[in-house]
């Protein structure tokens, strides 16, 4: 109880603190408002896709058998592929010529021997040639051939079935390998009139299918990041030690200080960015129900106590006040680079794709991306809550730890 009221205490006299100070109130408001704008619409333009300019893939036939044939044949003619794509069937020479002159953004190979390693149960692979300059291009490519090879090893396993069986009931070889070809356009023809050459692995990449509603809320969210940490130190008075130790004789703790700190902090900020997250609203209209709106604000609430928990722990272990703002920074910087608000995760090497996962703006992020542009229904608080659990109970441990050792 003593407790709490030491914290309403701080609470108020930190409220008449910044009432002295409310001439800079809207200085703290527009500025992050402007400088992520800048930064968010620069990184946009990158990923935004141009329509104008489908990308560009070649295919070498090396081994130039009837089966490859019809396989680059129905590739190029096929329209399953988008209309962002279009594939060309070129010499070796000409595809390496091509990636020079920066025409394609890969090429793709049949190898010799490839339909005979295909129907003797050896391992087939399509080989990639990408082009340097266009490694985001190369990346989409290497997912759409990886699951035409998934098709390809899937027909093999069928056509071998045949193949053995054929063989079993005394079928001549001429014979069998009509039949065994028959089977391979079947299946070449069911794979590519299904849908299934890009979707039977799923990749979403909101930054492009919904660029100004992903940039959108990853603008509102760095601002909200970025309002936590500056109000956090706005907030931040440095006492001289006698006054700690003065406070200290009175039962008051850091703790209580740094807990008040972070109610006005989180407070302002949900206030700010409520504005903010309205507006933007209003502009690109994120259909959101009633139940979306408390899902949104209490994995806001979460991520704030998790962020503020964090700066807060630094505040306590590091005494130097210019080398924890310099690790706060650090800590900001890093977590919103990881989030994907700025640069979406899956332009990220395959191996921190992996790690990411573990940070708690990513956590949250991915959440929010999921609830507005996917219309996810369910979201799972657990991780973010466990979080902010750990943060506050690290920052409650080293405070008191810190407390015993002064005193």
């Amino acid at each position: 109880m003593k407790t709490i009221k030491h914290i309403l205490l701080f609470i108020k006299n930190i409220v008449v603190q910044v009432k002295r100070k409310w001439i800079s109130l809207p200085l703290l408001f527009v500025f992050p408002i402007i400088a992520v704008g800048l930064v968010i619409t620069i990184i946009a333009s990158f990923f935004y896709p141009d329509e104008q300019q489908p990308i560009q893939i070649g295919i070498v036939d090396l081994d130039e058998s009837d089966e490859t044939q019809l396989v680059t044949d129905l590739i190029e003619e096929s329209s399953q592929l988008g209309s962002y794509i279009q594939v060309h069937k070129m010499k070796e020479k000409e595809a390496q010529e091509s990636i020079g002159n920066n025409e394609i953004s890969a090429y793709i190979i049949f190898p010799n021997k490839f339909t005979k390693s295909l129907y003797q149960g050896h391992p087939v692979e399509l080989p990639i040639v990408g082009n340097p300059k266009k490694q985001m291009d190369s990346l989409l490519i290497r997912e759409i051939i990886e699951s035409v090879s998934r098709h390809i090893r899937a027909s093999q396993a069928n056509i071998l079935t045949i193949n053995y069986f054929a063989k079993e009931l005394g079928m001549n070889d001429e014979q069998r390998n009509e039949l065994v070809f028959e089977q391979f356009k079947e299946f070449v023809f069911y794979t590519l009139g299904s849908n299934q050459i890009v979707n039977e692995r799923d990749i979403t990449n909101q930054a492009t299918t919904s660029p100004f509603h992903y940039f959108g809320m990853g603008f509102w969210f760095i601002c909200l990041s970025i309002w936590l940490f500056i109000i956090y130190n706005y907030l931040y008075t440095d006492s001289h030690l006698r006054m700690k130790q003065r406070v200290r004789l009175y039962g008051v703790t850091e703790l209580q200080q740094i807990i008040a700190r972070i109610i006005v902090s989180m407070i302002s900020s949900l206030l700010f960015c409520g504005i903010l997250f309205f507006s933007i609203d209003k502009l690109l209209d994120f259909e959101l129900s009633v139940p979306d709106y408390s899902k949104g604000i209490m994995l806001t609430v979460l991520y704030s106590i998790t962020l503020l928990g964090i700066l807060a722990i630094i505040e306590v272990v590091i005494v130097s006040n210019k080398l924890r703002l310099l690790a706060q920074s650090i800590v900001l910087l890093m977590s919103l680079v990881v989030s994907g608000a700025i640069i979406p995760v899956i332009y990220y090497p395959q191996w921190l794709q992996g790690l990411v996962t573990y940070s708690f703006t990513y956590e949250t992020f991915y959440w929010l991306i999921e609830m507005l542009l996917n219309n996810r229904i369910f979201i799972d608080f657990l991780p973010i809550s466990i979080m902010a659990s750990i943060a506050i109970s690290t920052l409650v441990g080293i405070s008191l730890w810190k407390e015993r050792v002064i005193d």
